[in-house]
């Protein structure tokens, strides 16, 4: 006779598959799986979306059976007070009888090695993304923060409006004696064979065999993959003690091994002309976006094409849907994350978030002319994106509020300044200021003050002015 447990359980299975069928698998009661995007013995990684939000989100499920599950659910809840670009924020971590779950952000794009394997890489691209992972990298190994990642490789990086290291389920703390064994074929270093205590070293060493892969996969000159190929070595060394001893030398390496470049496009002297450029508030409500809009707008009146870029696309949307309809030049094209419209077309403003396709084929156009020019608009967080865009844009301007009530907006300037990291290559603007906002500014910081103006669109002589003076051939 068939037990009434057993006819349960059948009911159960059968109840299952109907219902992920039909709307596909519910987890914790609140997020819907749209695919599987891996399954590994250990652990399963799933795109979802969020039941109430409609956000889509990356939920990782890290069994209870792997050895070291108590671990990785301890290092996933210091990866959610992390806090950079090149970073997925997680949103939370949670568990149930068979998995222990890591919420995090959803990144569009397309990975490393797709990226690489798929389409012409040239040699700027190529070292401007490996400027960008050791910018990651040299973050996760702050003072404060001491991570190791443990599994660098072209599958766990993904390229959108930026390069981002999408895979921390690893992570551990340096110097560590780690339980469980953890290996990437081809990438690891020798020591994560062996469960001892893993250090900087070991990232390292994975840096390097990923600059092996990417020049290998990339149109650069000989000369300059030769250069590549050296500092790859010095990364891989069998011995840790032999290895690059930090990400900040690697760096600076990279950026020895260029040759022949122009330095045309480099701000700070005289006659010379940024191209790409970063706008970033030192606080919220500083005007950042009016600000970057009307750089923009100036420099389309003598560059070809100017890349207007918005981190996030909430205030953009609106001021280009509803303000300004019309009054654009058409050599801007205007981003924000994977999302791109060209120009200023009667239908402009609304296809800002519907052609998410097109938005690698215009950003590309930058790297193939020496004239467009980028503007950043970055935010008011400067915290989170100030030291990575000192590497990756050739100006990088930072706007404070004039209001007296805001002297704490300043304090992070002045952290900067005692640190040395207010260089050449940044400009201090302050918005709706009197002439006696200098009083805010830390001792010894130059600003620019910034003509009050309605239209961001259509700058006037005062604005041109300032700008020329910043920019550069303007």
């Amino acid at each position: 006779m068939i037990s009434l447990l057993y006819i349960y359980r059948l009911i159960y299975t059968f109840s299952k598959v109907v219902t992920e069928k039909k709307g596909g698998k519910i987890i914790l009661d609140r997020y819907k799986i749209l695919a599987e995007l891996s399954a590994h013995e250990h652990s399963v990684v799933w795109l979802a979306q969020h039941r109430t939000l409609h956000t889509r989100r990356v939920i990782k499920g890290i069994r209870r059976s792997h050895p070291a599950h108590s671990l990785l659910a301890a290092e996933a809840t210091t990866l959610m007070n992390l806090s950079h670009p090149g970073i997925p924020s997680v949103f939370d971590v949670d568990e149930d009888t068979e998995f222990i779950y890591i919420i995090e952000e959803y990144i569009e794009g397309i990975t490393l090695k797709d990226f690489y394997l798929k389409k012409d890489v040239r040699e700027e691209q190529l070292l401007d993304h490996l400027e960008q992972i050791c910018s990651v990298l040299e973050y996760l190994q702050d003072r404060s923060i001491r991570l190791i990642q443990l599994d660098l490789k072209p599958e766990n990086i993904m390229i959108s409006d930026r390069v981002r290291i999408i895979d921390l389920g690893t992570a551990s703390r340096e110097g560590e004696r780690t339980d469980f064994r953890f290996v990437s074929e081809g990438y690891s270093a020798p020591e994560q064979r062996t469960g001892a205590a893993l250090g900087k070293e070991s990232d390292v060493y994975s840096l390097g065999k990923l600059i092996l892969f990417m020049t290998e996969h990339s149109s650069v000159s000989k000369k300059t993959g030769k250069k590549l190929e050296r500092i790859a070595k010095r990364c891989t060394e069998e011995e840790r003690k032999n290895r690059v001893g930090s990400f900040v030398i690697v760096s600076k390496m990279l950026k020895g091994a260029t040759v022949g470049k122009s330095k045309k496009h480099k701000a700070g002297k005289a006659g010379t002309c940024a191209r790409k450029i970063a706008v970033i508030g030192l606080a919220r409500g500083c005007g950042t976006t009016h600000l970057a809009l009307s750089l923009a707008s100036t420099l389309a009146e003598r560059a070809p094409v100017v890349f207007f870029q918005k981190r996030r696309d909430d205030a953009l949307m609106e001021i280009l849907s509803e303000g300004c309809r019309g009054r654009l030049s058409g050599r801007i094209h205007y981003r924000t994350p994977g999302h791109v419209t060209e120009g200023a077309g009667s239908d402009a403003y609304g296809s800002v978030a519907g052609r998410s396709g097109d938005a690698d084929r215009y950003w590309s156009a930058t790297d193939r002319s020496g004239d467009a020019r980028i503007v950043a608009d970055l935010g008011g967080e400067p915290g989170r994106v100030f030291k990575d865009a000192l590497t990756r844009f050739d100006l990088v301007i930072l706007v404070g509020s004039g209001a007296p009530w805001r002297r704490t907006d300043y304090d992070f300037l002045e952290r900067m300044t005692a640190e040395g990291l207010i260089t050449k290559s940044c400009r201090v603007i302050m918005n709706m200021a009197g002439r006696d906002a200098a009083q805010l500014l830390p001792q010894g910081t130059r600003a620019y003050l910034f003509p009050f103006e309605n239209d961001p669109f259509s700058p006037g002589s005062e604005t041109r002015k300032l700008f020329g003076k910043i920019v550069g051939g303007s």
